[in-house]
């Protein structure tokens, strides 16, 4: 049965209440749905809710695409479809979501089924532990227009489509990841030997392609040479999947297949990977070139026989020989030379000033005499002893140009180093004195000065990180979508410790008292083979047995057995601006007595802040980290913590849950303390907010980590259940009880 297109925009309006758009915009959408079956358009429109509020011009897109998606579709994975679109669209804004729309089939139905293109999106998670393994380190795996490498990332396309099977497009990215490796292992990019002395500031390899006319053919020759020495490594290295890859690399496309006269190269990378090589006598060069690459496949040292072998080609190739037009190979792709000169260079550098703060850091302290003629020959305790500064003055010599440039870089409690690479007045000495007076007294206390250095008020503890926002609406998860960062909380000291230990010290000592006898359990396990008294049950069952011709049981033993706890727990407080007030002065007294009364546990725990604003600055307080001693400093942070922002509470417990991962412990536990439902700025508030703080805690459950919630909201049984549980959570009415009632909260979840 058709809808007319009145009943359409009064569906759609209910739908997308209380904003009104643009009449026009929704009749210009929905138009083409005015003649479809009602069942495609109640499954179209089922969809508009998640779509929706994430982008009105992206929810207008859908509805003009989603019809004609259904000719490759079926109904029920609509769904589907709409989830990926939504991914496409966080990824790449709404270009790259109408991209997306725009070929149904190729993007999306043929994928779904096994066929098609492959996205690295989709593969990279079997890729990123493959390609580590074989490097035995992490080579990054980063989308780009052609594969590559630096030395440090390996790059590869966003997607592949060569074949029409994805499993045969997945072994095409897998040659394509191995190739990148082989070129570094196998020393594609080692620096040509007769250019050791003559750096520039090109890579080694660009220097030596500009010594010839046509610098762009060498580089090619080059590289189709070292393509034939690589696959021959990897048939070495990597046999199975070589043979895995034998049917397809004859079937990859080659640009001499397109061009109506193939050139040397398109004739070269035929030969290659499809054996077709030219008649003999075709041209010198040819055959030259032929010769050299059957012999080439079969070297596996370094690039010296490639380099040699493109000098002669070039002196052989006819200057009407045009190879620009030939494409590299999809697996060959481009050299990044300059960038992984740059790479090198930087990590040159690093290394050299990590030695130079070493050579700084072990200069003996000499007394200085400022106005004595350090060559003067001076008499006893004047100046510096001749053998001492020769042999400082030819430590001086052996440093390089740049850690000599860098030596003003080091300072030494804080104090610039008055050095630098020595003027010509007064030579190398002057500067190795400086260094010997700046460092007297201070052996091993020179620091790099670095930009990331320190950190100032609220700066920065560590990288952020990444996580993901569930989205109940589209049933999946906003990919990369909040970032996380820890934040310093710097001390302060104040008064507030000593007048909460004081007005509770009662209180602390009973606590202190209780929580002594939580240190070990007692328990009496009975039926053991041996113990510290009988199990007068199990007797009386031995002898029932003996008497019915039974064979007796020998456990007939009761055993003590004390059990050591293993527990870990972090508590994550709620910093929020509601939090202010008498709110945010109960939590902190309950943390000190929690802290305080913990003292006599081994039990391990750590105290988080949460607190930010919008996804993009969710923001983590480290008050003391699990290994961190309960010290004079994490008291006054505890005294630092007060309202700040938003309580966007879920990657605030993603992070903690990521934290907890790198503890060992039987019982690992959250307890969070929260005086309000999760909300944020952008729109972060209702059941959206609830549903990813849920799905969260869910997470931390699936990966054994036990959340648990005190919350003082008077509103909290609307949604603390759902949330939690039925169990997993106590709501407080009265603030001021938070303190003694967490200590209790706490001995029972943990007793």
């Amino acid at each position: 049965m058709d809808m007319d297109l009145e009943r359409l925009k009064e569906k759609f309006y209910l739908l997308v209440a209380p904003s009104l758009p643009n009449e026009w915009d929704v009749e210009d959408a929905l138009g083409p749905l005015a003649e479809s079956e009602a069942a495609c358009v109640d499954e179209i429109f089922a969809q508009i809710p998640a779509i929706w509020p994430v982008s009105h011009a992206l929810c207008f897109a859908y509805l003009s695409a989603a019809g004609p998606a259904l000719c490759y579709l079926a109904l029920d994975e609509l769904s589907l479809w709409v989830h990926t679109l939504l991914d496409r669209y966080e990824i790449g804004g709404l270009h790259g979501a109408q991209l997306f729309m725009a070929d149904v089939d190729q993007q999306f139905a043929r994928p779904l089924r096994g066929q098609g293109c492959l996205r690295l999106t989709d593969v990279r998670s079997r890729l990123q532990p493959y390609v580590n393994g074989l490097a035995g380190r992490e080579l990054h795996l980063i989308a780009a227009a052609e594969a590559a490498t630096d030395s440090e990332a390996i790059f590869l396309p966003g997607e592949v489509g060569v074949f029409a099977e994805q499993e045969e497009n997945f072994l095409l990215y897998k040659l394509m990841v191995s190739f990148q490796w082989a070129s570094l292992a196998a020393g594609v990019f080692t620096e040509p030997r007769f250019l050791a002395l003559h750096r520039k500031s090109a890579h080694p390899l660009d220097c030596f392609f500009s010594e010839f006319s046509q610098p762009d053919h060498a580089r090619r020759l080059f590289h189709l040479l070292e393509t034939g020495r690589v696959l021959g490594f990897l048939r070495q290295e990597l046999p199975g999947l070589m043979r895995a890859l034998a049917p397809l690399l004859p079937r990859l496309p080659l640009s001499g297949d397109e061009a109506p006269e193939p050139n040397a190269l398109d004739l070269l990378q035929r030969g290659l990977l499809r054996g077709q090589w030219p008649a003999a006598d075709h041209s010198p060069f040819m055959d030259r070139a032929m010769a050299l690459m059957r012999h080439g496949a079969g070297l596996t040292g370094d690039n010296a026989a490639s380099l040699e072998a493109v000098r002669e080609m070039m002196a052989l190739l006819p200057p009407e020989e045009d190879l620009a037009t030939t494409r590299p190979l999809i697996f060959q792709g481009i050299f990044r030379l300059q960038e992984m000169r740059n790479l090198g260079m930087k990590q040159r550098m690093d290394k050299e000033l990590r030695m130079m703060q070493a050579a700084s850091m072990s200069l003996p302290a000499v007394p200085k005499q400022a106005d004595t003629d350090v060559h003067s020959g001076g008499g006893e305790g004047q100046g510096y002893d001749a053998a001492l500064i020769m042999e400082m003055e030819r430590a001086w010599d052996q440093l390089t140009p740049f850690m000599q440039s860098q030596a003003q870089q080091i300072t030494i409690n804080e104090m610039p180093e008055p050095s630098g690479k020595p003027s010509q007045e007064h030579g190398p000495t002057q500067a190795v004195q400086e260094t010997v007076g700046a460092t007297e007294g201070r052996a091993g206390s020179a620091i790099a000065r670095s930009p990331h250095a320190g950190g100032g008020k609220g700066g920065e503890m560590a990288e952020p990180v990444v996580y993901d926002e569930w989205d109940y609406r589209r049933k999946g998860f906003r990919k990369k979508w909040c970032v996380v960062s820890e934040k310093e909380l710097p001390p302060i000291q104040n008064a507030f410790i000593e007048q909460t230990l004081k007005k509770y010290r009662g209180q602390i000592r009973r606590l202190r008292h209780q929580f002594e006898l939580l240190q070990t359990g007692e328990r009496f396990v009975r039926r053991q083979r041996e113990g510290n008294d009988i199990d007068i049950d199990a007797l009386v069952e031995s002898r029932i047995d003996i008497a019915a011709g039974l064979p007796p049981s020998e456990r007939l033993f009761i055993r003590l057995t004390r059990d050591h706890r293993d527990i870990a727990v972090t508590f994550l407080v709620d910093m929020s601006n509601s939090t202010s007030g008498w709110v945010g002065q109960s939590i902190k007294e309950a943390l000190v007595l929690i802290c305080e009364a913990m003292e006599v546990l081994d039990d391990r725990y750590a105290i988080y802040g949460f607190s930010g604003m919008r996804r993009l600055r969710c923001e983590i307080f480290p008050v003391k980290r699990i290994d961190e001693r309960y010290s004079k400093t994490v008291r006054q942070r505890i005294s630092a913590i007060g309202p700040r922002e938003y309580t966007r509470m879920a990657p605030a417990i993603r992070h903690m849950t990521s934290l907890f991962a790198r503890v060992e412990a039987k019982i690992r536990l959250l307890i969070v303390l929260s005086d309000g439902k999760p909300e944020d700025y952008d729109d972060y508030k209702g059941d959206y907010a609830i549903e990813d703080t849920r799905h969260a805690l869910l997470e931390a459950k699936a990966k054994g980590v036990h959340p648990f919630c005190i919350t003082i909201d008077r509103q909290a049984h609307e949604y603390m259940a759902h949330m939690y549980g039925e169990v997993n959570y106590i709501f407080i009415d009265k603030i001021q009880r938070l303190p003694a009632r967490m200590s209790e909260i706490y001995r029972t979840l943990t007793s």
